[in-house]
Formats: structure tokens, C-alpha cells, sequence
């Protein structure tokens, strides 16, 4: 039996140090499991609040608002879709702890990070 480890930077398997092979495509490490019902509703209501955000900052740009009133509610967006994605990763890193092998939490945790570091 050969002992294999993930590569968290590639999502691979390395066997016993023989050549990497791509990983089992497992979705879990791709994207935040946001489909649970304790997620999904929470999450739901606030892309619905920020989207009415966004539609008032388009009516404000056709009616001539100010430009620091505009700049104002699109940083107010922002922060809202920063939050957002916080709760979404909160939810991911709950599910990552709570029925997986510390490995496979790892692989989740390095993945996350990764998606992270790629929005800043």
C-alpha cells in the first residue's frame, strides 16, 4: 500500500515521492459549500440587500448625484460584499472542521486561503 499526500499548492497527490498525479477532482476544495439551509438564506438576503444597493448607485449616476454620494455607496457595497464573503467563508471553514480528517480540513483551510489571496 502506497502512502499518498496532497500537494495543497496544486491539488495533487504525490506517492511516495513518485510523480504528481492530478488529485480526485473533489468540488468541496473549489468552492464554499453555501448550500446549506443554515447558509443559504442569510447569504441570499444579503446579495438581495446589496443588489438594491448597486440599483441605487445606478439611479444616482443617471440622475447626477454627487460624485463623493456615488463613491460613498459604492464603497458601502463594497465593505457589504466584503462581509459577504466573509460569512461564506466562515461557512466553509465551519463544514471543513466538522466531519472532515484534519487532512482533508487542511486542504479546505489552504484552499480558502488561496481564494482569498486572489480577491485582494
Amino acid at each position: 500500500m502506497h502512502r499518498q499526500d496532497m500537494d495543497p499548492q496544486t491539488n495533487a497527490t504525490e506517492t511516495e515521492g513518485r510523480t504528481m498525479e492530478p488529485a480526485a477532482n473533489d468540488k468541496s476544495l473549489d468552492e464554499p459549500d453555501v448550500t446549506d439551509a443554515q447558509n443559504i438564506g442569510p447569504i441570499l438576503d444579503r446579495l438581495k440587500r446589496i443588489e438594491g444597493q448597486v440599483r441605487g448607485v445606478q439611479k444616482m449616476i443617471v440622475t447626477g448625484a454627487d460624485c463623493e454620494a456615488i463613491l460613498t455607496q459604492v464603497m458601502a457595497a463594497r465593505a457589504a460584499l466584503e462581509r459577504t464573503a466573509a460569512q461564506i467563508v466562515m461557512a466553509n471553514l465551519e463544514k471543513c472542521f466538522d466531519a472532515q480528517s484534519p487532512t482533508e480540513a487542511r486542504r479546505k483551510v489552504v484552499r480558502t486561503v488561496q481564494l482569498l489571496s486572489r480577491s485582494t
